[in-house]
This record gives structure tokens, C-alpha cells and sequence, in this order.
């Protein structure tokens, strides 16, 4: 979509894969990392200073966490619309440019459909677009951004082997947002070539401010601990009832709704939700919803990513699905004599579990950082669960506990 100059937003899609990389690379909590964000846009985005600009606000404002905070109460795209109308207050952006940023992580963390490149009208903030004298008629897009209000506040977390997640994972914080005020101005905040040189000094000052926030510099004291539903408890009160942004080339519905968001949490264990690490990353394989549980330090599973499914069936396929993924291939089974006794690298067997009753699979393997990785299925619940850990006896001991999940 282009507009007035026809200056656009990441118009070859430059900043979309930046964006995907960084959380193949780093997990979905690189979106909530001011200081991993501000690097990936100095290292790939030099070129484009008012996304990088975009894009290091939206890391520090935790929209990851703001966005599942939200979704709940507005479903996908509503919550889209609220956190941009959220960060346009408080990082002083437009609208428009808010609203493809916050619309950017979304599609990044899954929340939905990949879409394609097609660009969006490039904005920036109200004083440097002046500062360039820029005319014209204001932006379609920001009538969209201004029509979600409320209020967020929460935490998330990490992310699967070449998985998802984020958010309380490295820590967040919630906001609360307000429809901006009135603005009397006609004037387009439209980022001409002219005005790069406004944006790249703002993006230098963002990333120094974003390093200092992060180490608790001057003058960022340490924050305090981002407030959190209580463990075993669901942050969704109902249906989504978001609607596509004006303008939007999004049309498709939610990806991940969120009664099956609320189902797969409430068969997470206290013991693992209970460190606020725990987010929605989509609807990767073929399940109907994904969580990642990231930096459980107390337990010897450190990531554990639940997988919902809605039959045996497809549960069955998935699994089969992530383990062709990882390259994995079955070399033995996984019992010696008819117990599991040993974590043996690269094997695969059924198991039946007397108390709790219990059917499913389980294949062992370790990562490319030698990390060993426990990937299981629970066919009673239809959840697959990918258990990620750093010493490969107690996390097998501890899938055998099975309290990894709620029975």
C-alpha cells in the first residue's frame, strides 16, 4: 500500500525476515530484547533507519507480552490495534507506523497469517517529519491504528528447540494505552528520503537508551518484577472479538483461538507455569494452539513447548511432523529390557504408563548444542511436549515422573 510520496514501509520486505531470523536464531523472547533488537537492526537494517527506529520501541515497550495480554479480552487483531494505539502514546510514534510494527511481531510470533510482503505508507515521529516539512493528506492507515483503547499488563516467555515464545521471557512489562488525542494537524508524517538522517540519530539514541534500560544504567534504575495471573490460572476471559484494521491486507481469521489456548494451558502443571515463563507461540505441526515454557531453572527440563491437538490422529502426524523437521532419525528403541533406563540418542518408542494411566510415544535425541531433548506425546490429553534440557539422566528421570503435564 503506498501513499502520497509513495515512500512505504519495508517495502521488500527486508525487516519481515530480519524479524524471523532473529527468532529462528534467538527464540520468540528476541522480540521483547531491546538489546537483541537494536543489534539486528544495526547488523541488517542499516538501510532502513525509521523501521529500525519501529522496531527497537516496540522490543522495549514488551509489545509481545502487551499482545497476550490483550488478545484475550480483543482477540488477534483487535489486540493488534490496541498495543499500536498503546505504543504511539508512549513512544510519541504515529499511529500507522505503530500499527505495522506491532502487526510485524504478531505475524512473527504466529498470532497470524504469514501473509506477504505488501508494504505499508512509512511514517515517523511527529517532530522529525515536521522538522522535513512534509504536506499532504494524513494516512488511511492510521484510522485503523486509533481505534483500540484499554489496558495491559503481564508476562510471558521463551521459546521451543527452533520453536516459539516470549514474552515474561526476558521480562515484561505491561502498559496501559488510551486512544491518543485529537490531532488538529493535516500534515503526513510520511518518512521522506530527506529525513533519514532525523530517523538514523533517533535510532542512535534509541539503541543507547535501550542498552542503558536493559543494564540498569543511568538513568534506568532496575525494574520491578512484571505483575502475573496467579499459576494454573488462564489469562482469557472469552472468544476473540477482533476485526481486521482498516487497511489491513490481513483478512484472515485468528490463528490461534483462544479456547484452545485456554485448553492447553490448563493441562500445564503449576510447577512449570508458576515461573511466568509460559506464552502462546501459534499453531505450529498442525496443533490448534503452542505454549513455550522457557528458563525453568529448577526444573531439569529447562524448555518444555506443549503442543494441543484436536485427535489422536493428527497428534500422531505432528509428532511425526517436528521429528522430520529436527532431522531426526530412529536408530533404536528406546527401552532396555521393557524400561526406560538410559537416555539413548536417537530412539523412539510407544509407551504405556499404569499410574497415572498414560499411552503415547517417546523419542530421545540432543540437539546441535549437545543439549538433550525429549520430544513425547500423551495421547490420553492430545498434547505433544518437547522437553529441552542439560543433563540427559535427570531429564529423562523426570519425563518418567510424568509431571510434566496435568492428569
Amino acid at each position: 500500500m503506498t501513499e502520497g510520496t509513495g515512500h512505504v514501509i519495508d517495502p521488500d520486505g527486508e525487516a519481515r525476515r530480519a524479524l524471523l531470523e532473529a527468532v529462528a536464531e534467538h527464540g520468540p523472547g528476541a522480540l521483547s530484547d531491546a538489546t537483541i533488537m537494536d543489534n539486528l537492526c544495526r547488523n541488517k537494517l542499516a538501510a532502513l533507519p525509521g523501521e529500525s527506529v519501529l522496531i527497537v520501541s516496540a522490543a522495549r515497550a514488551d509489545v509481545p507480552a502487551l499482545l497476550r495480554n490483550k488478545i484475550p479480552e480483543l482477540g488477534n487483531y483487535g489486540a493488534i490495534q490496541s498495543v499500536a494505539v498503546t505504543l504511539a502514546q508512549a513512544s510519541d510514534l504515529d499511529g500507522a507506523a505503530t500499527l505495522w510494527v506491532v502487526r510485524e511481531f504478531a505475524r512473527t510470533l504466529g498470532l497470524i497469517a504469514p501473509g506477504g510482503t505488501q508494504p505499508t505508507p512509512r511514517f515517523v515521529p511527529e517532530g522529525a517529519a515536521a522538522g522535513a516539512g512534509a504536506t499532504g493528506a494524513t494516512g488511511a492507515g492510521a484510522t485503523g491504528a486509533g481505534t483500540g483503547t484499554g489496558t495491559g499488563a503481564g508476562a510471558g516467555a521463551g521459546v521451543p528447540p527452533g520453536m516459539p515464545g516470549a514474552a515474561a521471557a526476558p521480562g515484561m512489562a505491561g502498559r496501559t494505552g488510551a486512544p491518543p488525542p485529537t490531532r488538529t494537524s493535516t500534515r503526513p508524517r510520511v518518512l521522506t528520503r530527506n529525513t533519514i538522517g532525523v530517523a538514523a540519530a533517533i535510532a542512535l539514541v534509541a539503541g543507547y537508551l535501550g542498552v542503558a534500560a536493559a543494564a540498569h544504567l543511568s538513568p534506568f534504575p532496575a525494574a520491578p518484577a512484571a505483575s502475573s495471573p496467579p499459576p494454573g490460572t488462564s489469562p482469557s476471559t472469552g472468544p476473540s472479538t477482533g476485526t481486521s484494521p482498516a487497511g489491513s491486507p490481513d483478512a484472515s481469521p485468528d490463528a490461534s483461538p483462544t479456547s484452545d489456548f485456554d485448553v492447553l494451558l490448563s493441562k500445564i502443571p503449576a510447577s512449570v507455569q508458576g515461573h511466568n515463563n509460559c506464552q502462546l507461540t501459534g499453531t505450529q505441526y498442525g496443533a490448534t494452539a503452542v505454549i513455550q515454557c522457557s528458563r525453568l531453572s529448577s526444573l531439569p527440563a529447562r524448555t518444555i513447548i506443549y503442543y494441543l491437538y484436536s485427535s489422536p490422529a493428527k497428534l500422531t502426524s505432528g509428532a511425526s511432523a517436528f521429528l522430520g523437521k529436527v532431522g531426526f532419525r530412529k536408530e533404536r528403541e528406546c527401552t532396555t529390557g521393557n524400561g526406560f533406563t538410559d537416555f539413548l540418542i536417537e530412539c523412539q518408542s510407544d509407551f504405556r504408563n499404569p499410574a497415572p494411566f498414560m499411552t503415547g510415544s517417546i523419542a530421545e535425541y540432543t540437539s546441535t548444542t549437545h543439549d538433550p531433548i525429549i520430544v513425547t506425546t500423551d495421547n490420553q490429553q492430545k498434547v505433544m511436549a518437547v522437553m529441552v534440557g542439560t543433563n540427559a539422566g535427570d531429564l529423562l528421570t523426570y519425563w518418567k515422573q510424568m509431571n510434566w503435564i496435568v492428569r
